[in-house]
């Protein structure tokens, strides 16, 4: 992205971009350079190609430069823009959280479906960012759901994604350690389903994981010595 009088605009940008990160071996080099230049434009990804020749500002410019050395670097995309699409659904995202993954979406299928056939009340522990949680209350409007988590920080990306989408009426967050109760009790009623995407990876294996991962919360990925601690836990 040489020479400071060179004036790019938003499709030069996005090609050339596209091709640094993919020297630079980041996922999905065009979406992600798509998804960075719309964070330093403050602009839906959708508003690159509405106006594709317009020409970016210095100023402009300077951000996503900053955003697409930080993304060769290795931080993960979604920490740079803060946010992920999950479930057709867009979620805060910060380092204190786990990325929402896709095949985490596998989770909301069970408890959309399990509410299509009759559940009222979805516990969803380890619930990281929320995406879980908010999908299935999003998705299946007959769901009340508890969503609990060890990590404080956590909780409080967990309540901001539930508030954004308007779900604070159904959807409850909590500090708790896997299935114990949160202080003060739990909800009286039973529970009729629960998700659950704990810490799942071996002590032995957490060095091999690639940079990006590495970068999210050690205490949502390790799991101990067999990788299967709090698997366990929740299923005795």
């Amino acid at each position: 992205m040489g020479g400071a009088k060179r004036q790019w605009t938003v499709l030069g940008l996005i090609d050339w971009t596209k091709g640094y990160l993919t020297r630079a071996g980041v996922a999905e080099p065009r979406l992600s350079a798509e998804l960075l230049l719309a964070r330093a434009l403050n602009c839906q990804r959708l508003g690159l190609y509405t106006r594709h020749d317009r020409t970016v500002a210095r100023e402009e410019l300077a951000v996503y430069r900053d955003l697409v050395r930080r993304a060769a670097a290795g931080e993960p995309i979604a920490h740079l823009t803060g946010q992920k699409e999950f479930y057709s659904l867009l979620l805060k995202v910060t380092p204190d959280v786990l990325i929402p993954r896709p095949e985490t979406e596998l989770l909301v299928d069970a408890a959309v479906e399990a509410a299509r056939a009759g559940a009222r009340r979805l516990w969803d522990a380890c619930t990281g960012s929320g995406c879980v949680a908010v999908a299935a209350g999003w998705y299946a409007a007959d769901l009340t759901v508890l969503a609990t988590d060890i990590s404080e920080p956590a909780l409080a990306v967990a309540a901001e994604n539930v508030a954004r989408h308007g779900l604070t009426g159904r959807i409850r967050v909590a500090k708790a350690d896997l299935l114990e109760l949160p202080p003060g009790g739990g909800d009286p009623a039973p529970v009729d389903v629960i998700t659950a995407n704990p810490p799942y990876v071996r002590d032995a294996d957490m060095a091999e994981l690639p940079g990006g991962v590495l970068r999210e919360p050690d205490v949502a990925l390790r799991a101990g010595p067999t990788g299967l601690e709090f698997v366990r836990r929740i299923i005795t």
